[in-house]
């Protein structure tokens, strides 16, 4: 979807890139982990599942974010960006 719509829309001079995140430490996450019944456990677990050993942060996503948003990402369309600490990889 990303590659289409950057497609067809840059001859208007608009972009599209795709932000692809990792697991990020949210409160939407904190809620689900809860409802395991063994938050400190179900934690423990999906750290130890990320290749940095942390989870992301919704600042780190931002940032990429708006590095999107600016001129210094004017040569690039059609991107989907892995931000993801390495789990990918």
């Amino acid at each position: 979807l990303t590659k289409a719509v950057a497609k067809d829309f840059i001859t208007n001079g608009i972009r599209c890139n795709a932000i692809c995140p990792g697991t990020v430490d949210s409160p939407s996450l904190h809620d689900r982990l809860r409802e395991t019944g063994n938050y400190d456990e179900a934690m423990k677990e999906f750290v130890a599942r990320q290749a940095m050993g942390r989870l992301g942060t919704a600042e780190e996503i931002a940032s990429l974010a708006v590095f999107l948003a600016e001129d210094g990402s004017a040569y690039m369309t059609g991107q989907a960006v892995v931000i993801d600490g390495g789990w990918s990889g």
